[in-house]
Formats: structure tokens, sequence, C-alpha cells
């Protein structure tokens, strides 16, 4: 089975679950780990909990990670199956090494697109609202980044039900505007502790954004979208 090196980009956390994706350092090109129990018919089985995933854990944003894994099985769905990894079970796994953001951004500089137009392989279709999807089943990519300037972005919070908060951000692009929820781990721990306050400072702090886009799978009352979201943001 292949042996991966990854440089972890983007962590993104939904309840007590998370989904984890990186940089294939030998290969090039991104990749999205899948736990070994993964399967397409149990959608919890496709995400690692905290034992795995998140800050200090094994699959933290910036760690270089190496580990065995196989392609999906042949009914993973597009278009997460172009990047999908199957770990293997009971195979060695190690961290390498911890990179700076800068190296990051830097490592990964080939999977940036132009705009958000061109992401996903140019298979983004905007509605009206400004959120965007990837018909589901396309064979494109589900992962993508851009770089943009931090005049063009705001933040909302989204209460879809009582006690529920949820982070949004909006982007401006040659006039524009794009609407994605952020799954991302560490904007949306800071968004719950400093609130869309904290989050804006950040951006009026820096000089650019490096964002990180992944795609959703489709849900029940979207069964044929797979709608943008941001997995990370890197303020530089």
């Amino acid at each position: 089975m292949p042996t991966y090196d990854v440089i972890i980009t983007d962590v993104t956390r939904y309840g007590d679950l998370f989904c984890v994706a990186g940089w294939d350092v030998n290969n090039g090109g991104m990749i999205r780990p899948e736990p070994p129990t993964a399967n397409a018919t149990a959608e919890a089985s496709r995400f690692w909990s905290t034992q795995y995933a998140g800050p200090g854990k094994f699959f933290a944003v910036g760690n270089l990670v190496r580990f065995d894994a196989a392609t999906p099985p042949a009914n993973f769905p597009f278009p997460h199956a172009t990047e999908d990894r199957v770990l293997i079970a009971g195979r060695h796994s190690a961290i390498l090494g911890q990179m700076t953001a800068a190296q990051m951004v830097q490592a990964v500089a080939a999977d940036v697109a132009a705009s958000i137009d061109e992401a996903f392989g140019g298979q983004l279709h905007r509605a009206y609202s400004g959120k965007a999807h990837v018909t589901a089943g396309t064979q494109t990519c589900s992962l993508d980044a851009i770089r943009i300037d931090p005049k063009s972005i705001s933040f909302y919070e989204d209460n879809p039900s009582p006690g529920k908060r949820r982070l949004r951000t909006q982007i401006d692009q040659a006039g524009v505007e794009y609407d994605f929820s952020v799954p991302a781990d560490a904007a949306r721990t800071r968004f719950l502790t400093g609130g869309i306050a904290a989050l804006e400072a950040d951006a009026r702090a820096s000089q650019s954004i490096h964002v990180r886009l992944g795609l959703c799978r489709p849900f029940a009352a979207m069964p044929n979208s797979c709608y943008a979201q941001v997995n990370g943001l890197i303020f530089l």
C-alpha cells in the first residue's frame, strides 16, 4: 500500500467529529485521509473522533504526518473520491514535524486557484444568494484554495435553531459575492470564544488571507449538491 507524507492543512469540525485533509508532499495535490472503517453507506464512519483530530492530535493543522492508505472503493462518490484515501489499520504512522502557517502556504502554492469562480475545476455553480455548489457526482476536485485581500471578506453569525451558533463568511471577488459556511475548527473556536469581532480583527491585522476551500457531502434536503465551505483561514 502507498505511504503518504502529508501536511495537514484542513481540519473541520461537526459536533464531536472531524474531517481532515492535507497536501501530499511526495506526489503533489490534496488528499483526504479517512478512517480504516470508512464506507460509503455510513456517513459517520468517514469522520475522525477527538482522539485523532484537532489541536495537539495526530491530525492537527501544520503537522507533517506519514501513514499508509489505499485508494477509495469504487462506490465512493465523486467529487470527494478524487482526494479520498482510506488509512490502513495496524500500519505504522508518525508525526514527522510541524510547519508554520507561512511554510504551509508556500508548500501548497500550486493548489491555489486564480479565483473562486475557477475553484473546483471551474465546476462551481453560484446561486443568487451567493451560496455555491458542485453537482454531486462531478469528477473534479473537492478541495481547493484561494488567496484574497482582507478587505474582501466579512463574517456573520447564523443561528438556525435556538442554542446553535454557526459561523459564515462572505467573500467579494470583482463585485461578485459568495456566501460560505465555516466549519474550520480553528476559526470556529475563535468565533465561539471571541465572537465575530475577533475574526474581523484577525483580518484587519493581516496583509492577505489564504482561504482553504472544500465541498460538503450532499445532505438529505439537497441530495444533488455539494456546497462549498471554508475549511481554513490562514491570516498572513
